[in-house]
């Protein structure tokens, strides 16, 4: 695996990784992590190599992001500093420019675990007319309407955390291996309970899925009953224009296990890898 360092807009550094070095123009893959993450859950715990070798070997090739304040990318200077929509519009950018660039423009596809689902989609939902992405795959991404009690309890409890702590000790809770940024976190758990995908400037995301024409699937965990039941995930294929869209519950995977339970090798991984070529493919 290589490592290169890619500068946003507003000068952060963000470490991108690549599994192999291709230049014969086959189809890309951006593996984006979520909360408490990094790009290390896209290649341990689940099975030896994880969901990124797997793509490999499916010949796909894989880019593996750090979002700011994760894995080898910049943490956050200051309390407060950072916000999720710098996710959406400073991050996603740079990531994707650099990956079309070092791939001479092949077809690129964005596939973000939980949260990091919802920045590529919501890149996207800002620009639709940009058709720098081939297609969309969020595993485990919930959409912001149709939320239990369980998960309006959990995500207010977080808003409140990162707010008094400016930060939240994700690690400490056992819920994965990053603390997040406080308001980062805060404003992707406000966005849950408001029930609207809203910016900071009144822009609706969630209204602009209607307008973005990339293939989507998405892929939910039967067993994830809190974090993005299918129920949730579901929202997101009804919203969005794209004419190629699918939803794909696994029975007993649950939200991490959509990544780490070596069953999700069975018809999960399979299963994606194969609309995401056939997508590519159709674009």
């Amino acid at each position: 695996m290589s490592e290169r360092t890619v500068v946003t807009s507003d000068g952060v550094e963000l470490a991108l990784h690549r599994l192999r070095a291709y230049r014969d123009g086959r189809p890309a893959a951006l593996l984006v992590h979520g909360a408490f993450s990094n790009h290390g859950v896209w290649v341990r715990r689940a099975h030896p190599g994880g969901f990124a070798h797997y793509l490999l070997g499916r010949d796909i090739d894989v880019w593996l992001a750090d979002l700011r304040h994760h894995g080898g990318s910049a943490r956050e200077p200051s309390r407060g500093k950072w916000r999720f929509e710098d996710w959406i519009l400073k991050d996603a950018p740079a990531l994707v420019e650099r990956v079309k660039d070092e791939t001479d423009g092949a077809p690129l596809t964005w596939v973000g675990h939980s949260s990091g689902g919802a920045v590529g989609l919501c890149w996207q939902a800002r620009d639709p007319a940009n058709r720098a992405l081939a297609a969309v795959v969020t595993f485990g991404t919930p959409g912001p309407n149709r939320v239990g009690l369980a998960r309006r309890v959990l995500a207010a409890a977080a808003v409140g955390t990162s707010r008094a702590l400016g930060t939240f000790p994700a690690r400490a809770l056992g819920l994965g291996p990053e603390n997040e940024a406080g308001h980062i976190l805060a404003d992707w758990m406000s966005w849950n309970l408001r029930g609207a995908w809203r910016g900071a400037d009144g822009f609706d995301y969630f209204a602009a899925l209607a307008q973005v024409a990339s293939p989507f699937l998405a892929v939910a965990g039967a067993s994830d009953r809190v974090f993005a039941p299918p129920r949730s995930c579901v929202q997101i294929v009804e919203q969005i224009g794209s004419r190629r869209k699918a939803l794909a519950v696994h029975r007993h995977l649950s939200h991490r296990g959509l990544l780490r339970d070596p069953r999700a090798r069975e018809r999960c991984w399979p299963e994606t890898a194969s609309w995401l070529q056939e997508s590519v493919l159709l674009s």
